[in-house]
């Protein structure tokens, strides 16, 4: 790769154009951090010596100063300017806080220096009136009182987050935070030395009301930092889902009976729950997509965001197809972000109230047939009362036992599967709930009753019956077991009845012979016959045989010698120019566009096809570009 030349024009010329994108002085640092390590290391040095003669060429004024320029006598010089140019301002805030407003921070960073503002003043009689807060013990309490009104929780290191910086000093000047804030009516938790028994005491109310484990999040949205913090210290959360003999929860169980996939969602659904709103949980965003959202109010869609993987960037890549979706879509949906629920549950619950007060609340709630998946966790169907209310809306529609596939056609695989896996079979349950069942015990097929019953049907048919010729007949429960008792084959042996115990294959046409009968049949009904249509009228042994052997329905129509108009025309036997140059010549002699009428008398059977097919005479006649 060629090295660069720089020149001094050069350099001119790409600064200028850097600093017109940038919108900043082009510095070093910035330069190299965006790739220009060559032209600030080796380019600039050599042709400007310095940075500054650079920005004098190209005629900016660099207000930085060198890092020797913030001197004592420079510091109160700049100071004492500062509160000349600015008299007016000075009279209505402070000056710390004037000179943050102008952005002086060169000059905020020098006096912290030499010894801050208050120093200087004293000891260089600038004469600066500087305005401070007179803190009481009073105000101290007024203050602390508005932070905990606005959902701050009150902590030294959440005062200096907040930038309460002269608060927190007074506080522990004027007395200790904790009086300030019994004072105030703030809750204080007197320090308390943890352990596992402690830790568990306190445990045991919470995982009685919302019946799992709390994971950090929830135990932070209850303002119970402490657990666990206490709980993060003494072993973790592994350590005491084992003292408590309970296990990680994946699912979280809501007060309406829904479960759901983070603690976020599960106090987002109570907040629903408590105020009466309808909505519905994991419900497919369409039926092309596999997306689910997280709530459907009315037509809105709610996503909950906050789940965070390290290493990893599915959940971002999942939203932002899910966005893109609905979207696409053009449907309404409202993503809620994680700060939401970093606060304590009553400014949770207003702000989702003031969300959901935008959104139009016309209930939506699906039929019991509809094909929502909520999710459960493994051992909810385990519980017979939930099978028993999961069945309930089928067998007040049926008037019976519903079957596994009518559960499955509605979309309640989870609750079919369940019932083997947990229960038995539907009869079994049937028989519990004392109702109709339209399967059979799994005893009711004994081997004399099976060979009896497939008797009995071989018989009527004057054939032995297959498989698929039983499952046609809805006989499932009989072709199982037939299945379960040494086969088809043994059975039919017991039977007795003289029929051929294999089905003998007819003899496979000769392609002369087929070719014949095809000519037959298509003569018969004045067209030419598809294999569906020959199926259709009682020849499927010459459908199947015109699909092999390299006889196919072309060839046969070609060597039949009949001229019917094909309603198939494959594409590949005519190209469009080729049709519409034939049909033009036609045309060109006659003088005038032929009807469909009279192209069938001069041209062949397979160009009208492919006319009457692809084209149509009134695209075709625009097509020949002939003014008749």
């Amino acid at each position: 790769m060629p090295r660069e030349k720089w020149s001094k024009e050069r350099i001119l010329k790409t600064c200028q154009k850097l600093y017109k994108e940038w919108k900043v002085i082009p510095e070093k640092a910035l330069m190299i951090k965006t790739g220009y390590q060559k032209l600030a290391r080796y380019a600039i040095p050599k042709y400007f010596k310095n940075f500054q003669n650079l920005h004098a060429e190209m005629g900016i004024v660099n207000e930085r100063r060198s890092p020797g320029y913030w001197t004592k006598k420079n510091t109160v010089a700049a100071l004492r300017s500062f509160c000349q140019l600015h008299q007016q301002l000075l009279e209505t805030m402070s000056i710390s806080r004037a000179m943050l407003e102008k952005k002086m921070f060169a000059l905020i960073n020098a006096i912290r220096k030499h010894g801050g503002l208050k120093t200087l003043n004293k000891k260089q009689k600038l004469g600066i009136k500087l305005k401070r807060k007179n803190w009481t013990k009073a105000r101290v309490v007024r203050e602390l009182k508005e932070l905990h009104q606005a959902g701050h929780v009150i902590t030294k290191s959440n005062l200096l987050k907040l930038g309460k910086n002269g608060l927190s000093w007074a506080s522990s000047r004027l007395g200790k935070l904790t009086d300030f804030k019994k004072a105030a009516g703030i809750p204080v938790k007197e320090a308390v030395r943890w352990s596992d028994e402690s830790i568990i005491e306190d445990l045991k109310p919470i995982i009685e009301e919302y019946k799992f484990f709390p994971n950090a999040s929830l135990l932070k949205i209850m303002g119970r930092r402490d657990l666990s913090s206490a709980i993060s210290k003494n072993g973790g959360y592994p350590k005491f889902y084992k003292l408590l003999n309970m296990r990680s929860e994946r699912l979280f169980p809501a007060n309406d009976g829904h479960y759901l996939q983070s603690s976020y969602e599960c106090v987002f659904d109570n907040i629903l729950f408590k105020y009466n709103i309808p909505h519905r949980v994991h419900v497919r965003i369409s039926q092309k997509y596999l997306y689910k959202c997280d709530f459907l109010i009315g037509k809105t869609y709610i996503e909950i965001a906050g789940y965070h993987r390290t290493n990893s960037n599915a959940y971002e890549v999942k939203m932002a197809r899910k966005i893109r979706v609905y979207k696409q879509l053009k449907k309404k949906y409202i993503i809620l972000p994680q700060k939401l629920f970093c606060q304590r549950i009553e400014w949770i619950e207003e702000e989702v109230l003031k969300i959901i007060s935008k959104i139009d609340f016309q209930p939506t709630t699906p039929s019991a047939f509809h094909k929502d998946s909520c999710i459960k966790p493994p051992t909810y169907w385990a519980d017979f009362k939930n099978i028993e209310s999961g069945l309930q809306p089928f067998i007040s529609r049926y008037g019976r036992m519903p079957t596994i596939k009518e559960l499955y056609s509605a979309g309640k695989a989870s609750l079919a599967n369940a019932i083997y896996k947990y229960h038995g079979t539907t009869y079994d349950i049937a028989q519990r709930l004392q109702i109709k069942s339209r399967q059979v015990s799994r005893e009711y097929y004994t081997l004399q009753k099976t060979i009896a019953d497939y008797k009995q049907l071989c018989i009527d048919h004057n054939k032995y019956l297959t498989l698929k010729e039983l499952y046609g007949m809805n006989l499932r429960s009989l072709a199982h077991a037939i299945n379960k008792l040494k086969g088809f084959q043994a059975i039919r042996r017991r039977c007795k009845l003289g029929f051929p115990l294999r089905r003998i294959r007819e003899r496979e046409y000769l392609q002369e012979q087929a070719i014949a009968d095809y000519r037959r049949i298509c003569k018969k009904y004045r067209k030419f016959l598809t294999r569906q249509q020959l199926i259709n009228y009682g020849f499927s042994r010459l459908a199947g045989c015109l699909n092999r052997h390299g006889l196919t329905l072309e060839i046969a129509r070609e060597r039949s010698g009949l001229d019917f108009i094909p309603s198939y025309m494959p594409r590949h036997s005519f190209t469009l120019k080729e049709v519409v140059k034939i049909y033009k010549q036609q045309c060109q002699v006659r003088g005038y566009f032929l009807s469909r009428r009279e192209a069938l008398t001069v041209l062949s059977s397979k160009v009208i096809g492919y006319i009457d097919r692809y084209i149509g005479y009134n695209k075709l006649k625009k097509m020949t570009n002939l003014k008749f």
